[in-house]
């Protein structure tokens, strides 16, 4: 299995409720946000936006690959539909996964409260200058998803009547991207979008299996509005990792 599958399936069992755990999640030049409403789909750690059931046929972030025969907005109930909320900074763990660095105290008393852009909770350390955090994994496989601030969060709370509409037009939705070739095998690939969780900065580590003695350091200095991350090749063993970005957010 790929890195950036273990890394999704892993959060995704540990911490189901937090949805989709993104490998890559920077839109890059495609688009400017995952938001509530996309349909995509997830391909090597990264969510490939489509279009939104919220918006017009002609709405300009439907340039790229337009929409569907027959496109309609969905026009949900609930005028106000969208709860806005926050995910604190946190180190989330799969199962297998320790956290083996404890001494450098709590983490979240020295980070500034600024929102900030995407996307699981075990333990919570303060870096020092910089700080270094110690993960190793006892099981086949494991994920560590390391928000060093806190992700501002979007949540539909019509999620049931996004399901149905999701039912309504899911043929539809499959034709037409198997049409467009597009990498969709299977239905169940289409993701529809009803909550995000977005950070500037964060890191994800997946553990590979395979080795008894995975283990991944890596450290992170936080000051007001600038995060420095510090990896290197000798720091990890048995594991692939990913991060960004540092400097100001």
């Amino acid at each position: 299995m790929a890195h950036y599958d273990i890394f999704r399936d892993q959060l995704a069992i540990r911490f189901p409720a937090l949805g989709h755990a993104l490998w890559d999640p920077s839109p890059g030049d495609l688009y400017q946000v995952v938001g509530v409403g996309d349909v995509g789909y997830i391909s090597e750690g990264r969510f490939h936006r489509l279009f939104n059931i919220l918006l017009s046929a002609d709405d300009p972030s439907h340039d790229n690959f337009g929409v569907p025969d027959n496109h309609e907005p969905f026009n949900p109930k609930v005028l106000e539909h969208i709860r806005s909320g926050i995910l604190r900074p946190d180190n989330f763990c799969s199962a297998g996964v320790t956290l083996e660095s404890d001494e450098l105290g709590q983490f979240a008393t020295r980070l500034p409260r600024c929102i900030i852009q995407v996307s699981c909770h075990s333990y919570t350390l303060r870096p020092r200058d910089p700080g270094e955090v110690s993960f190793s994994c006892r099981g086949k496989q494991g994920a560590v998803l390391s928000l060093p601030i806190q992700a501002e969060r979007k949540n539909t709370l019509v999620r049931q009547d996004f399901g149905k509409w999701m039912i309504k037009h899911i043929d539809l939705w499959f034709a037409w991207s198997r049409h467009k070739g597009l990498e969709i095998d299977r239905m169940e690939d289409i993701v529809l979008v009803t909550g995000t969780d977005r950070t500037k900065s964060w890191a994800n580590v997946a553990f590979l299996g395979g080795q008894a003695d995975a283990r991944v350091s890596f450290g992170v200095e936080v000051d007001h509005s600038r995060i420095n991350w510090q990896f290197s090749p000798e720091r990890k063993t048995g594991a692939a990792w990913n991060w960004g970005p540092s400097g100001e957010v």
